[in-house]
């Protein structure tokens, strides 16, 4: 083998590793928030509610971008469930989940949660996001599938690499939390729910 080939053999590998390393790859990350900052309801709505999360949202994943080109990934129905049901206990006086509308029984209301989210870094060179956004939208019904009203709130997280060095989902956990409990408060402020 000539040197001419083995050089141009040696340009094509480091050309396909140049445009692997471009189009990146996805990290895993979790959005679950520490529920012990779960902010508290000043008062409890004195009704019960279903909350619908289906199993197809359960295992829907998601990527959005991160730094360095990469992309990360995660599954937002799946890692905000156990903080919705938390907030969802913040404000009403009974909770019970379900997979679909028709499965709630003797409730008022029948909340179907959407959760939305974004991520960016300012970073070439760490992947972990240095921003990330939820938004949640709560489409509110009674128990006969008629609409009551819609709630929302977002949140936002931040995380510079001396933040999230321990801790690579961190501005998802925090964005997260924020979301959560702007939901709470949300919720609560909601006149159409305390009717």
């Amino acid at each position: 083998m000539s040197f001419k080939t083995i050089r141009r053999a040696v340009v094509g590998l480091v050309g396909v590793a140049a445009l692997v390393l471009m189009t990146g790859c996805a990290h895993q990350v979790s959005m679950t928030p520490d529920t012990k900052q779960l902010a508290a309801a000043p008062a409890k709505i004195n009704k019960s509610i279903a909350y619908v999360i289906s199993a197809a949202d359960l295992t829907k994943e998601v990527q959005t971008p991160g730094g360095g080109g990469d992309k990360i990934k995660y599954q937002p129905y799946r890692d905000l469930d156990g903080a919705l049901y938390q907030a969802f206990s913040a404000v009403f006086a009974d909770v019970s989940k379900v997979t679909n509308a028709s499965e709630a029984k003797g409730v008022t209301f029948v909340i179907t949660p959407s959760i939305t989210t974004n991520s960016s870094s300012d970073s070439m060179f760490t992947w972990p996001p240095t921003q990330f956004s939820v938004d949640l939208v709560c489409s509110v019904a009674d128990i006969k599938g008629q609409a009551v009203t819609e709630v929302r709130a977002s949140g936002k997280g931040a995380a510079t690499f001396d933040q999230f060095k321990s801790d690579l989902s961190l501005a998802a956990r925090l964005a997260s939390m924020d979301a959560v409990n702007n939901l709470v408060k949300a919720l609560t402020d909601s006149a159409e729910l305390r009717r």
